[in-house]
């Protein structure tokens, strides 16, 4: 069955927490643990219960006696729980993937000369078209970008309007303008639109993949930007 890494990390966890509770669930005490809007939580137990993996049913709360009150509430089918096994192994390769590209880039580009920038870039370019994992896309898109912007020489420092954006609390909103910024940047430099063919196309993947991301995956990707930003501001040379 074909699942979109937000599908596969929302199930888990909602088999996680089912197990704790022990009986069906309302799509609030989901979305409340889950780190969720109450509609975005509804939406995707309604996706997944498409899918078979999820089943519903309109009950009466045991705490609420008055008629009429039922309110619906959803547990995993067992189709959704043979599959744990394979969920939490394809998580957990989603997670590492994205942590050796962090891992490779920051280290290249702390400890390497300046000139290996460029060669860095050429290499992340290589990597985007073959990521697996919604994060892995955006952290290789957002280096590309930054090192594109560092490239046609915009300041990074803290002064900086990438900078400044990215000092507002983690968002899909404040990871989207971060982007859509540092891509207006590379575009507005005339000589910077050979840097990058596939400009437009990675930026859109971004999009797509940031739509995917949990709150922690928005966290991560957050901190590695700003840690992107910092590594180039400080080596200028």
């Amino acid at each position: 069955m074909e699942l979109t890494y937000r599908q596969k990390s929302f199930l888990r966890m909602l088999l996680e927490l089912y197990r704790e509770a022990r009986q069906p669930l309302h799509y609030t005490q989901v979305a409340q643990r889950l780190g969720l809007g109450k509609s975005s939580a509804y939406d995707m137990l309604r996706l997944l219960e498409r899918k078979g993996l999820v089943m519903s049913d309109y009950v009466l709360p045991k705490e609420s006696p008055s008629p009429g009150r039922s309110q619906v509430r959803f547990w995993p089918t067992a189709r959704a729980k043979n599959i744990t096994s394979m969920l939490t192994s394809d998580v957990e390769e989603d997670g590492e993937e994205w942590q050796r590209v962090k891992a490779w880039v920051l280290n290249r580009l702390r400890f390497g000369k300046a000139y290996s920038r460029e060669r860095v870039l050429r290499e992340v370019m290589k990597m985007i078209p073959k990521a697996q994992s919604p994060l892995a896309v955006c952290v290789e898109v957002v280096t590309m970008l930054l090192l594109s912007v560092k490239k046609v020489q915009y300041n990074l420092g803290p002064q900086s309007i990438l900078s400044k954006v990215l000092a507002a609390p983690p968002s899909k909103l404040g990871m989207g303008l971060s982007a859509g910024l540092a891509a207006g940047m590379v575009h507005m430099d005339a000589a910077s639109r050979q840097i990058i063919d596939h400009l437009d196309e990675y930026v859109k993947r971004y999009e797509t993949s940031l739509q995917e991301l949990s709150a922690k995956n928005v966290e991560d990707l957050h901190e590695y930007t700003q840690d992107v930003i910092s590594v180039l501001h400080r080596h200028n040379k």
